[in-house]
C-alpha cells in the first residue's frame, strides 16, 4: 500500500500496488516485472528536490490497470511514466485507467529531458496522458528519442504540449515506428505537433528522423496543432 511508504520502492514481479502515495517517494519497477496498479494515486510536486518520474521503470516492465489510477512526476523534466532506456520495453495492459501526466519536459508516459526512452506499447485499458509542454502526451521528452509505440486496444487519449505531437517526437526529437491496430485512439498535438507524428524540428531538417506510421484497425482520431505541417 503507497500509503503506508517511508521511504522509495522497487516494485518487484507479481506485485500490487494500491493506495495513495504519503511522500515524495520514488516508485520504481524491477526491470522484467509485471505490476498491478490498483487504485494508485502519485501526485508528482514539481520540485526540483525530487528529481524523478511519477513511476520509473527500470528495465522492461508490463503495467496492469486495475480500478481508477493518477500518476504525475515529481519534476518538470520527468514523464508520469518512465519507459526505461533504448531497447528495453514498456507495456500497459488490463481493464482499469490511468491518467498520466508530466509539468513540462517530459512525456505523460515515455521519455524524460534529453534521455531517449524505448519501446512503448499499449494493449488494454483507458489511458489518459497529458503534458505541459514542449514533449509528446506518449512518446519522446524534450530533446529526446523515444522507440516504437504500438496500440493494439484499450482507449488512449493522448495530448501533446508545444512543439509535442500527441503520440510520437517531441522539440527536437526523433521516434521509431508508431503501428495501431485495435482500440480507440484520440491524438492532439500541441502548437506546431502533430496528433500522431513528430513534434517541432530544430534548425535543421537533420536534426530529427522519423519512423513509419501504420494504421490496419481501430478507430483513429489524429488533431494537429496550429502550424503544425
Amino acid at each position: 500500500d503507497l500509503s503506508t511508504l517511508t521511504a522509495d520502492y522497487v516494485a518487484k514481479d507479481g506485485e500490487t500496488l494500491p493506495g495513495t502515495l504519503a511522500g515524495n517517494y520514488k516508485i520504481s519497477i524491477a526491470d522484467g516485472a509485471t505490476v498491478t496498479l490498483d487504485g494508485v494515486t502519485i501526485n508528482g510536486v514539481n520540485d526540483g528536490n525530487y528529481e524523478w518520474a511519477g513511476i520509473t521503470c527500470l528495465g522492461d516492465a508490463t503495467i496492469i490497470l486495475s480500478g481508477t489510477n493518477t500518476v504525475k512526476g515529481f519534476f518538470k523534466d520527468y514523464p508520469g511514466i518512465q519507459a526505461a532506456a533504448a531497447g528495453k520495453k514498456l507495456i500497459i495492459n488490463g481493464t482499469g485507467s490511468l491518467t498520466a501526466s508530466s509539468y513540462g519536459l517530459g512525456a505523460g508516459i515515455g521519455g524524460k529531458r534529453d534521455v531517449a526512452c524505448g519501446d512503448i506499447e499499449i494493449q488494454g485499458g483507458t489511458i489518459t496522458a497529458t503534458t505541459g509542454g514542449l514533449v509528446a502526451g506518449i512518446g519522446g521528452g524534450h530533446n529526446a528519442s523515444c522507440g516504437n509505440i504500438t496500440i493494439s486496444g484499450g482507449t488512449v487519449t493522448a495530448t501533446g504540449g508545444t512543439n509535442g505531437a500527441g503520440i510520437g517526437g517531441g522539440y527536437n526529437a526523433s521516434w521509431g515506428n508508431i503501428t495501431i491496430s485495435g482500440g480507440t485512439v484520440n491524438a492532439t498535438g500541441g502548437v506546431r505537433g502533430a496528433g500522431i507524428g513528430g513534434g517541432r524540428r530544430g534548425t535543421s531538417e537533420s536534426d530529427v528522423s522519423c519512423g513509419n506510421i501504420l494504421i490496419s484497425g481501430g478507430t483513429v482520431t489524429a488533431t494537429g496543432g496550429a502550424g503544425a505541417a
